[in-house]
């Protein structure tokens, strides 16, 4: 008497012809080798999208902080026309002998604010401290002010954007205020190698750099 291994039984009871063990498990061999073809070409599909998902996470992560640092950089360029403006009120006050072009000049500086070394009066409120008195001592003179909003501004760009300056230039009616900072170096490792607003490169020289101009007529 043959007998039946448990698989052929049960197919038998099922109406099912039954196969000898050398065909079925040739056929189970070859069932497995097609399934682990299957899983290797998922894997390979689900790791190019995955790549691809990583790409756009990536240069999501690159826009945002470009677009922060434009923020900042803005925000920076409008304090200091406002500062501008309104030291502009000395030139309205009756006696006083500014005129325009030394207004001007006080703030004027095509090489960039530079805020090595702390001014000797805080014209304004900072750090919670209150103006100095002295500044006010000579209303004709704006030069203690502008050292000191020269000096605050440049120090507010350095801590808020990567290798941040700030320099404003005059075209004698009018002033352009650039707040520029290294966009190139904050993004590096994203794999940003220059940078590609050809206005700031025009204007600053540096195809690495980044920058907002603000033009105003004071």
């Amino acid at each position: 008497m043959i007998e039946a291994n448990p698989r052929q039984f049960r197919l038998a009871q099922r109406g099912l012809p039954m196969l000898n063990n050398a065909y079925t498990s040739s056929l189970l061999s070859k069932q497995s080798g097609v399934s682990l073809i299957e899983i290797l070409v998922t894997t390979l599909i689900l790791g190019i999208g995955l790549l691809g998902v990583a790409s756009l996470q990536v240069a999501s992560v690159s826009s945002n902080q470009e677009g922060f640092f434009t923020s900042q950089a803005t925000s920076i360029a409008e304090e200091l026309s406002s500062r501008i403006r309104s030291s502009k009120v000395a030139q309205m006050v009756p006696g006083s002998t500014l005129d325009h072009d030394t207004y001007i000049a006080n703030y004027v500086d095509a090489g960039g604010y530079a805020c090595d070394s702390a001014p000797a009066l805080y014209c304004r409120a900072n750090g919670g401290n209150e103006a100095d008195a002295a500044c006010s001592d000579d209303i004709d003179d704006l030069q203690d002010i502008t050292t000191f909003d020269k000096w605050d501004i440049c120090k507010i760009a350095d801590n808020t954007l990567p290798e941040g300056k700030v320099r404003v230039v005059s075209s004698g009616w009018r002033l352009s205020i650039v707040v520029e900072w290294d966009a190139a170096r904050a993004r590096s490792d994203l794999g940003q190698k220059s940078n590609v607003n050809s206005s700031c490169n025009a204007l600053i020289g540096n195809a690495e750099k980044n920058c907002v101009i603000l033009e105003i007529l004071p």
